[in-house]
């Protein structure tokens, strides 16, 4: 395993067009890295890979360790070994996006980005769970969806960055997922304001993609554009 790789099952337009049942176990993605993040299986959660432990975070953004045998149908994960650290304070979502970009090399290649410290606040979210017969992403997101503000929290937000080419394959951009130091607190991050951080980030050449393999993937139209899609269900909400 190059240590420069990130591995990647499904893709953001397969979970768009209702494709929510994976064919990769949390023991299948462990064995690609140890920090990640993504869906889970009937859309039942957050994901989160930190540590090499898989979390998930429920409706009500209460974290629980996953069994190995849970499976995915959109997520991300490598080997994260750090090879910038920095330090920041005072900022929101939109200014620590600037700041971290600024250690960019270029803008064409994908980031592991781990952010550790002290929040005034984080505004979250996650989900309850869908079933069969599955719908659009887009459609039933509204009725799925719990939204709740953690206030003065210390935690890790676990982040990728990718770049807008592909955005047909994951969301572009900054994507964090969240969880808090006591292990009770996590959920997709819409936005915040942390008081002070550490940053740490590496560079991911390499990009290895499993497309699921079952009727669900074979069936769907995964050639749709996507963008407004993409910021309807996991961007920052202003």
């Amino acid at each position: 395993m190059n240590k420069h790789n990130i591995y990647q099952t499904g893709t953001i337009n397969s979970l768009l067009e209702a494709v929510y049942a994976g064919d990769t176990s949390m023991e299948q993605m462990l064995q690609h890295g140890d920090f990640g993040l993504g869906a889970l299986d009937n859309i039942d959660g957050e994901l989160i890979i930190h540590e090499g432990i898989c979390y998930r975070a429920d409706a009500t953004g209460k974290l629980h360790i996953l069994d190995k045998d849970i499976h995915t149908p959109f997520a991300v994960v490598n080997k994260f070994i750090p090879e910038q650290k920095f330090t920041v304070k005072d900022l929101d979502f939109k200014s620590l996006e600037a700041v971290v970009a600024e250690h960019f090399i270029s803008s064409n290649l994908i980031y592991a980005i781990r952010v550790t410290g002290k929040f005034q606040h984080l505004d979250l979210r996650s989900e309850h769970c869908t079933c069969r017969p599955y719908k659009r992403l887009t459609e039933i997101l509204p009725n799925l969806q719990t939204t709740f503000i953690a206030s003065n929290v210390s935690g890790v937000m676990v982040g990728v960055w990718f770049p807008k080419y592909m955005a047909q394959l994951n969301v572009p951009g900054f994507h964090f997922h969240f969880i808090d130091d006591l292990r009770r607190l996590g959920g997709h991050v819409f936005g915040f304001q942390l008081e002070e951080a550490t940053i740490e980030l590496q560079v991911l050449h390499g990009f290895q993609l499993a497309l699921i393999e079952n009727q669900d993937f074979y069936q769907a139209d995964l050639n749709i554009q996507n963008e407004s899609a993409v910021a309807s269900v996991e961007q920052v909400r202003t």
